[in-house]
């Protein structure tokens, strides 16, 4: 087994000449990937997780801090114990990969070593399968998995488990079993215990078969994610429908869910196919709602995912002294057009009947144009403002509840009227980030 592995690390330029953090449980898995990367000469450090859940955790931590000692190699230890949230499984993942890259910094590493192997490889697939997932997922256990700052690599992938006890039984090594495993609870456990001994039965060498097939959906993968960053790169984050519409449907769908993943969204076919239809179309704007308070805006030729806006409801009221913030939008009187950043529009100071109110939009807001009123829903219609945008743009009213000014699209005739009258100027100015 150590030739096998060895090869396999070679083949796939698996770890480089740096100190490999090995995730090691205590089961016989892990056991035997340390044994084996110990005697292929690496530099190790034995990261041990006791997840306090068991009556034999403590026994198996002892185990591995003694058997870390007789490598004389480092002993690293996360005591960690459950907040009694409703997921374990998955805050104790990312606690386990927090412990891990906090390991990575100290002994100035990037490369995490875990012991998943073919028997691990053909479940994942088959729950993959079953689940639902992109390419990427359906390709199960990756060979090595590149994250930002560090690798997880799997040197074992090229061995069984009956491999694995065989090694451990003629090297005499020991390992711990956990009870956990022989549960049919957990889908995982079913698919080992019932699925794959009919699979086997079927075909010899479907273990080799399968792992074939998830290499090459990650080869595929990979050089579709490859075509998707460099999209979203040359279109600073977004989707334009003219050259979107062009390519080839698994590039368009991968684009689809980088996108989603760029902002920590859930992706899943139903979501993706949603988006799909909407950019068939390139007329007016569509909007699809996204968890975590994001929505997906197609606003006719491009197309991106904005944080949906928390419309401030309040009016605010504005006198000649008043600077007014709403928003994003700063407004103030002012004698002359001295700040080229600014819009302005002019009036009269004694026409007007002070305070005036500044707000965001309402349904059924008009503003009159001299030979009528216009809705303002329907001037921003006309105008292709992105519908996304629209709730947060202010209007200006007068005393008397009359609109001005539909900010930075239209002016009321009352304020068109004042042009060469007009002696006050009011500034709206629009800041960066709202700052």
């Amino acid at each position: 087994m150590i030739n096998k592995v060895k090869a396999f690390i070679k083949k796939n330029n698996l770890i480089l000449d740096k100190p490999i953090i090995v995730a090691v449980s205590g089961g016989a898995d892990s056991v035997s990937l340390l044994d084996v990367l110990h005697k292929l000469g690496y530099k190790l450090v034995l990261a041990h997780v006791n997840h306090n859940k068991r009556e034999e955790s403590k026994i198996e931590q002892i185990a591995m801090e003694n058997l870390a000692k007789e490598l004389n190699i480092p002993f690293e230890l996360l005591d960690y114990h459950y907040s009694n949230s409703n997921n374990f499984q998955s805050e104790a993942h990312f606690a386990r990969y927090d412990f891990f890259k906090d390991l990575c910094k100290k002994y100035n590493t990037n490369i995490i070593a875990t012991a998943h192997h073919k028997d691990d490889q053909i479940e994942t697939v088959l729950m993959k399968l079953m689940e639902g997932s992109n390419l990427y997922g359906y390709g199960g256990i990756a060979i090595e998995s590149k994250r930002e700052d560090y690798s997880i690599v799997r040197p074992l992938l090229c061995v069984s488990k009956d491999e694995i006890y065989d090694y451990c039984k003629k090297n005499n090594l020991v390992y711990f079993e956990d009870a956990s495993n022989m549960s049919n609870d957990y889908l995982r456990n079913r698919i080992r215990h019932n699925v794959i001994p009919i699979l086997k039965n079927e075909c010899a060498n479907v273990l080799d078969k399968i792992m074939e097939y998830s290499i090459q959906a990650h080869e595929a993968f990979d050089y579709i994610r490859s075509e998707s960053i460099n999209y979203l790169e040359s279109n600073n984050n977004q989707i334009d429908y003219n050259t979107y519409n062009s390519l080839n449907i698994a590039l368009k769908k991968d684009i689809l869910a980088l996108l989603l993943e760029k902002y920590n969204i859930r992706k899943n076919n139903e979501i993706i196919e949603k988006i799909l239809t909407i950019l068939k179309d390139s007329n007016g704007t569509k909007i699809i709602n996204l968890e975590n308070n994001y929505s997906f805006v197609k606003n006719y030729n491009k197309a991106y995912i904005k944080e949906n806006n928390i419309v401030n409801k309040e009016s605010y009221l504005m006198n000649i002294e008043d600077r007014i913030k709403i928003g994003n939008y700063v407004f103030y009187f002012t004698n002359s057009h001295n700040n080229k950043s600014a819009n302005y529009i002019k009036l009269c100071y004694n026409d007007l009947e002070f305070p005036l109110t500044i707000r965001y939009r309402e349904n059924g807001d008009e503003i009159d144009l001299g030979f009528g009123a216009k809705k303002i829903n329907r001037i921003l219609i006309d105008k292709k403002v992105p519908k996304d945008i629209r709730d947060s743009i202010p209007v200006v009213l007068d005393n008397r509840g009359k609109i001005l000014w539909l900010v930075n699209y239209q002016k009321s005739d009352f304020v068109a009227k004042m042009k060469e009258k007009g002696d006050l100027l009011l500034a709206c100015e629009v800041l960066n980030d709202g700052k």
